[in-house]
């Protein structure tokens, strides 16, 4: 082998790489300051705790969660509140941030949540990580004298991987590899002989194990590297990893110790009844959770979509496909001081890949996210790993292009990540396009239940026995707040049934606004609808339900526009299944979400407009729908022009919360 690559390098870094890092360093800055907040329930769930800790000093998330746009799915219940599920060390750290931030700028993180993030995620991800670019990049320029290698390999870690993809939330995985990126060099100066300095041994135990605190299976990293150490130097390990080590292990513990009152967190109670409750007739999400959280896959398949599929480090970081031919050509990097680093990376890669396909009731990948989320912080190994390939590659032009092909590769999705790491991959997005993976949940259909008919034509679905049985619905704004003054109401009857022509028809009364014009409503008006019970619940087309209808101030084309809810004539298509409160009682009610939209010229001003109809049916109620939303947008500029939502707020018999836990 030629001497060259055996020996230590110049530390120093070409112009090359320094462009290469500042211009890694600009792009994330940009992403960051660009980056949309509260993506996901997963960064949701740390920026309420965040949040609760500086606004009201607790963990608990009960309030913030209970905001629209705040609320999240990675949550707990303990002690009869609501907790985040994720380690508090991050969250802690990150409140410390805001309180400094709050009190220098003035910036909220209600008020001015857009801003507020961005600035903590500059601070959190953006700065570490660019410090991160340097520092393995001049562990890089030290192993190897092959500037084209080098420069492939600071390229890969600046543009090409899903670190900073992820750097633009909140999350632990960035921070993780960033902590790799810090420990790795001193680890490799004392394991090769260059160093005995306590420094060295005390920067390897800080960041080993502040990494083992973001990433529960890089406990593996810190007994390794305290082993390692000890070879090197028990004393040095003893006086200055020892005690470093200990500081973010002793955080770590102390902040769960605050948040759960226990040493064991949140995370591993999964499956139990902190992750499995029930609250005001809510249940968790973990209930019955959805798409790529039912664990559909075989133990082949999720192996196969972790390394080349669809959430792949291969096939969304092909550069890393270098990193594998220098772990199975191992004599590539036996000889230098690259070597602890490769074979390292080699153990953790198979053994946490190996953690992670054991735990079958977890096959999820990690959700409906970019990439294999927890296999980040692994990304400095592999990135050292590239070397010993790479120099090898790079000596010859077609494997010079192949590296760069491969790099491109890897920085589209890096690029593609950092839009939402929460979000499917573009080879996701691609493979479900081609019918080759198939994770939606089953097409909704219409409860199986007589309340609800095959077909729905109205935007409601149930046409009560009971003679004088009634709900009424009073109008909200656009912010969904109930007007103050003078809301419209709606108020639906049940009058007594009757035979017609041998079938039974329901005569329906509708009251708006108190039926009477007055000085407080003066478009009001009452209707009364006969509706064949037979073809109503058989999905016939509504203008066959009608047998008849009347009113002393509405035509029968707008009697009929009433009872569609659309202006031409659409079937509601089932939805998903909702959680609603409302006043009508404290457990929340289970509802499907159901819609219909139609485009259509506007009467009084020719426009096309899209007019959409969004029902909330409910069994639990009269005539089955808790509340419905009429929207109308300008076809042309899609700017919503109207939006009012009806909410139930009195029945004319009271409800119960239902007896069953876990079916609402």
């Amino acid at each position: 082998m030629n001497d060259r690559l055996l020996s230590s390098a110049s530390p120093r870094l070409t112009p090359a790489e320094w462009l290469l890092i500042a211009l890694g360093s600009a792009l994330l800055l940009t992403q960051t300051i660009n980056a949309t907040a509260l993506s996901s329930a997963n960064d949701r769930s740390r920026w309420s705790t965040v949040w609760s800790l500086v606004e009201r000093g607790t963990y608990q998330i009960d309030e913030i969660d209970a905001r629209p746009g705040w609320t999240t799915i990675d949550k707990v219940r303990h002690n009869d509140h609501f907790y985040s599920s994720k380690p508090p060390l991050l969250s802690t750290a990150v409140a410390g941030a805001y309180w400094c931030v709050k009190r220098a700028f003035g910036y909220d993180l209600l008020s001015q949540t857009q801003y507020t993030t961005r600035l903590l995620l500059l601070i959190v991800n953006w700065l570490p990580l660019s410090i991160a670019f340097v520092v393995l990049s001049r562990a890089i320029a030290v192993s190897s004298h092959c500037i084209p290698a080098r420069l492939i390999a600071v390229a890969a870690f600046c543009f090409g991987t899903l670190v900073t993809g992820y750097s633009v939330t909140l999350n632990n995985h960035s921070v993780a590899a960033v902590c790799a990126a810090f420990a790795l060099p001193p680890l490799l100066r004392i394991v090769n002989d260059e160093s005995r300095r306590g420094t060295d041994f005390a920067l390897t135990g800080f960041f080993a194990a502040l990494l083992s605190c973001h990433e529960l299976p890089a406990a593996l990293l810190g007994v390794v590297a305290f082993l390692l150490l000890c070879r090197k130097s028990i004393r040095q390990t003893s006086v200055w990893f020892v005690p470093a080590a200990l500081a973010p292990l002793i955080a770590f513990f102390a902040t769960n110790w605050m948040a759960t009152g226990g040493w064991k967190p949140f995370y591993m109670y999964y499956g139990t009844e902190k992750y499995l409750y029930t609250v005001d007739g809510i249940p968790s999400y973990w209930h019955d959770p959805k798409g790529m959280d039912q664990n559909l896959d075989s133990p082949l398949t999720y192996f196969l979509h972790c390394t080349v599929g669809h959430h792949g480090i291969f096939s969304l970081s092909p550069i890393f496909l270098v990193t594998l031919l220098s772990w199975l050509r191992p004599a590539w990097s036996r000889r230098t001081r690259l070597w602890p680093a490769v074979a390292l990376g080699a153990v953790l890669t198979t053994t946490v890949l190996g953690f992670y396909l054991t735990r079958t009731e977890n096959y999820n990948y990690g959700g409906n996210t970019f990439g294999l989320r927890w296999m980040i912080w692994l990304t400095p190994f592999w990135i050292l790993g590239l070397l010993p390939a790479l120099e090898r590659l790079t000596a010859r032009k077609s494997g010079f292009v192949m590296s760069l092909l491969l790099l491109s590769v890897s920085s589209f999705s890096s690029f593609n990540a950092a839009r939402n790491p929460w979000g499917p991959s573009w080879l996701f997005d691609q493979m479900q396009a081609a019918g080759w993976i198939d994770y939606s949940d089953p097409r909704p259909t219409f409860p199986d239940s007589p309340d609800f008919p095959q077909q729905l034509w109205t935007w409601f679905p149930h046409l009560p026995e009971s003679d004088g049985e009634w709900i009424e619905f009073t109008s909200t704004g656009s912010a969904g707040s109930l007007s103050e003054k003078n809301p419209d109401t709606l108020r639906l009857t049940s009058r007594r049934r009757k035979l017609v022509d041998g079938r039974e028809t329901a005569l329906v009364e509708f009251v708006w606004n108190g039926g009477e014009p007055s000085s407080t409503h003066r478009d009001a008006w009452r209707a009364t609808v006969r509706i064949d019970v037979e073809k109503f619940y058989a999905g016939e087309v509504l203008t066959k339900q009608i047998v008849e209808a009347g009113s002393d101030t509405l035509s029968r084309a707008a009697i009929i526009r009433l009872l569609r809810g659309i202006p031409v004539a659409r079937e509601y298509r089932p939805g998903v299944i909702r959680y609603v409160r409302s006043k009508l009682r404290h457990d929340a009610f289970r509802c499907q979400r159901s819609a219909a939209q139609v485009l259509a010229k506007a009467p009084e001003t020719g426009r096309q407009i899209v007019y959409r109809t969004d029902l909330w049916l409910c069994p639990h109620v009269p005539f089955g729908t808790l509340q419905f939303e009429l929207a109308e947008t300008d076809h042309r500029t899609g700017g919503l022009l109207t939006r009012h939502r009806f909410e139930a707020t009195a029945i004319s018999h009271p409800t119960t919360a239902p007896a069953s836990k876990d079916s609402p």
